[in-house]
């Protein structure tokens, strides 16, 4: 007999995806302060929930920032 019912079957079929995205290595960009902030981003579990929304915000922030000078600072990725 299956641990889940007909209705759990998709709520238990996305925890299990979050789950295995969760535990995938994080693939580098070649853009140093993006792949400086997933890095942070992976590391989020390690740390106090409560310091989570300052490093939300930080990595916004860097994101963001790289988002807005896309070709125009100069720092393309290591694979172009």
């Amino acid at each position: 007999m299956s641990e889940y019912s007909d209705t759990d079957l998709p709520d238990a079929i996305e925890h299990e995806q979050i789950d295995q995205a969760a535990t995938e290595p994080i693939e580098p960009t070649g853009h140093v302060a993006i792949d400086e902030a997933l890095e942070r981003l992976d590391r989020l579990n390690d740390l106090e929930i409560t310091s989570h929304p300052e490093e939300f915000d930080a990595i916004h922030r860097v994101l963001r920032e790289s988002l807005a000078n896309a070709g125009r600072d100069g720092d393309l990725p290591e694979s172009a």
